[in-house]
């Protein structure tokens, strides 16, 4: 029986294939890189949305230098004595460790962004349902207190701005009967604001969450991959008893 030594080929050497694996494993890279500075530009270290939006980028093009870093090892399956895929592979296998590093490093730091993100967004919300529920009770007592429609005139400007007042057809209307049609229209603006309150307050971040979810978990696996590649987990008891030989 022929015993055939670990370095014997399983194929015959193809040179052009193996240059051809050796080009897309450049390709692919340079593509996801690309995708990720257009996406990052222009750079909003600090602002939450910026920092998911390139988390986001990342996990969705991080398929390209994961098959590019795959096929250096094929090619260099593929023709064997290249000295220059091997020594290509070697300075590769560098990177493929940091590519790893960083995609676990992306797993909290996308987690943070995200609960940035939704507290900046709640705290708006709360600060604008503040300031409408005063204005809603400026606008209460300003009609209430009214006596003429100069002095309502006066007390909606300095409550609303200077644009706001009364309309030429609202000046036409009794005292009474403005100061009741507009209590009726602030009561009906103070019901909606109730209701977007309670729809704020039963609101959940059910997207956020899952996508923080998709991205850690596909961070997660692209980083196994990378180390994988790069020769940092286990690969097997065939390889581990190669080792020990």
């Amino acid at each position: 029986a022929v015993v055939r030594s670990p370095t014997t080929p399983v194929i015959c050497p193809d040179p052009s294939l193996a240059r051809l694996l050796a080009v897309g494993s450049i390709v692919l890279p340079v593509v996801f890189l690309a995708a990720v500075l257009t996406s990052a530009m222009p750079p909003k270290l600090l602002d939450p949305t910026w920092q998911l939006q390139l988390a986001a980028t990342l996990i969705s093009y991080a398929t390209l230098p994961l098959v590019g870093t795959l096929l250096m090892p094929l090619a260099q399956w593929v023709d064997p004595g290249n000295q220059r895929l091997r020594a290509r592979w070697k300075a590769l296998r560098c990177w493929t460790l940091a590519a790893a590093l960083g995609f676990l490093l992306l797993i909290p730091l996308q987690i943070y962004a995200g609960l940035s993100l939704y507290r900046n967004v709640t705290g708006t919300l709360e600060q604008q349902t503040s300031q409408s529920a005063e204005k809603l009770a400026d606008l209460r007592q300003s009609i209430s207190t009214a006596a003429t429609h100069q002095e309502l005139q006066a007390l909606l400007q300095k409550v609303f701005g200077r644009n706001a007042g009364l309309s030429a057809s609202e000046r036409r209307l009794p005292m009474a009967e403005l100061r009741s049609m507009l209590l009726a229209k602030a009561e009906q603006a103070s019901q909606q604001l109730m209701r977007q309150v309670e729809a704020q307050a039963a609101m959940k971040p059910d997207q956020l969450v899952k996508e923080t979810i998709r991205i850690a978990i596909s961070a997660l696996a692209y980083a196994i991959g990378f180390a994988f590649l790069a020769g940092a987990l286990p690969r097997g008891r065939a390889s581990s008893s190669r080792r020990r030989r």
